[in-house]
């Protein structure tokens, strides 16, 4: 043990109080412990210096403080995002800013983020209300859906912080999201032909280009010639929605609507942009100069660009595509997704759905023919013709009886067998 001055260091007694003391420093902070002798004071002296030289002394409160506000983590966040999407996480992360940004990150609660959700919610509620009265609102109020968007990129800032050690729980784990209404919005037939007679021809291509190939907005505004491959007509996208390469098939459609363009001559960008070649066009900015205005000419309501990806799945369903080949136009990572068309398929469900039917009598189908089902319990007039002395067995229809189960004489059976051939019914009778 070290000394000075011919005394243990660490190690001392107290006028004031009987007994000898250990006192150890570690990150500037002193602790000080009472022992009744001092053969007790050099061994706990010995094994709390171990401790410090190994780092398994001083419990959290002496540990250096870990406190950063929300808006320094949120920018640190950034800083380090590569995600594709991260123009809607600087947009989340400067709302979060002005809300809680001056707030340390154990101070959030999760008592404070329901009452924050709330007013997010009655916020939009007066604002609607303020529309049907005619009067004008302040701003625009969120939607569920975009108030789940924004706990969402918190709670996986505040995931990270966790795993960082700067807290020990995530307080929007506590906190539930709304419940959200996925509506399927496209734009049917009629609606495409209003809509291509009020648009320019080079600005239907692109929304053209936007249904044949199914792409989202990130996707096919930023589409370069060398992702383009017309001999076999694929579409290469590098970093997708889902962070994982994919491959999209053209239709003869598209490839028409890339052949017509003359934009590989001067830049490398299949749609560039209006005052350069050396950028992509802009997609925000071709919404607000051409798509909105010829939608309200055209008196669709309901429609943002991504409705063009949900109407070229949707027509693809309605043409009889099945699902899962949809789900591969698309890159959908889950076929559950896929299954939100899945009512648009003219005959997905209708063949299942009549058999096991509790109603035997005759119906209609869809293309005027006649079906009919008939149960246990209704037996066709038919049936109760007298059975004939000579039969012919259709071949392909059922076995030939063995003689060896042939029943005696003095039992008759009456075998009843409906057959449809040539969409008539034939009723074969035989007597055994």
């Amino acid at each position: 043990m070290a000394r000075k001055d011919g005394k243990d260091r660490g190690i001392f007694e107290r006028k004031d109080r009987p007994g000898w003391w250990v006192q150890v420093f570690v990150n500037g902070r002193a602790r000080t412990y009472r022992c009744d002798t001092k053969t007790q004071a050099k061994t706990l002296y010995g094994r709390l210096k171990a401790e410090i030289r190994e780092k398994k002394f001083f419990p959290e409160q002496f540990a250096p403080s870990k406190d950063i506000t929300l808006r320094a983590w949120i920018r640190r966040y950034l800083d380090g995002c590569s995600n594709r999407g991260v123009g809607n996480e600087e947009r989340y992360g400067r709302r979060w800013s002005l809300l809680l940004g001056g707030k340390l990150l154990r101070e959030i609660t999760t008592e404070e983020l329901r009452r924050l959700q709330t007013t997010m919610r009655a916020r939009r509620l007066k604002v609607e209300a303020l529309k049907r009265q005619g009067k004008k609102p302040k701003g625009r109020g969120w939607s569920d859906a975009t108030i789940n968007r924004h706990f969402s990129f918190l709670r996986h800032v505040l995931m990270l912080a966790v795993k960082e050690g700067w807290i020990s729980r995530n307080p929007v784990s506590g906190v539930k999201f709304f419940p959200e209404v996925y509506r399927t919005r496209f734009l049917t037939d009629e609606e495409l032909k209003r809509l291509r007679n009020v648009t320019s021809p080079d600005d239907w291509k692109l929304i053209a280009f936007a249904i044949e190939t199914g792409l989202r907005q990130g996707e096919q505004f930023p589409l370069r010639w060398d992702q383009v491959d017309l001999e076999n007509g694929v579409l290469t996208i590098p970093m997708p929605k889902g962070g994982k390469t994919r491959h999209v098939p053209l239709s003869e459609g598209a490839k028409q609507l890339l052949r017509s363009l003359d934009s590989f001559m001067s830049s490398a960008y299949v749609f560039p942009g209006i005052r350069g070649t050396d950028h992509p066009l802009d997609a925000r900015a071709f919404e607000r100069r051409s798509y909105e205005p010829a939608l309200r000419k055209a008196g669709i309501q309901g429609v943002c660009w991504h409705t063009l990806r949900h109407t070229a799945a949707s027509r693809r369903v309605m043409a009889g595509v099945d699902l899962v080949t949809v789900k591969e136009i698309m890159g959908h990572r889950d076929i559950e997704t896929t299954l939100r068309y899945a009512h648009l398929a003219p005959d997905h469900l209708k063949d299942g759905v009549n058999r096991g039917s509790l109603f035997g009598s005759e119906a209609k189908t869809d293309s005027g023919t006649l079906t009919k089902t008939t149960t246990k319990e209704e037996v066709p007039d038919a049936e109760k013709v007298q059975p004939t002395d000579i039969v012919v067995r259709p071949t392909g229809l059922e076995p030939v009886t063995p003689r060896s189960v042939v029943c005696a004489p003095t039992f008759y059976t009456t075998l009843s067998v409906s057959l449809r051939l040539d969409s008539t019914l034939a009723f074969v009778h035989c007597q055994v």
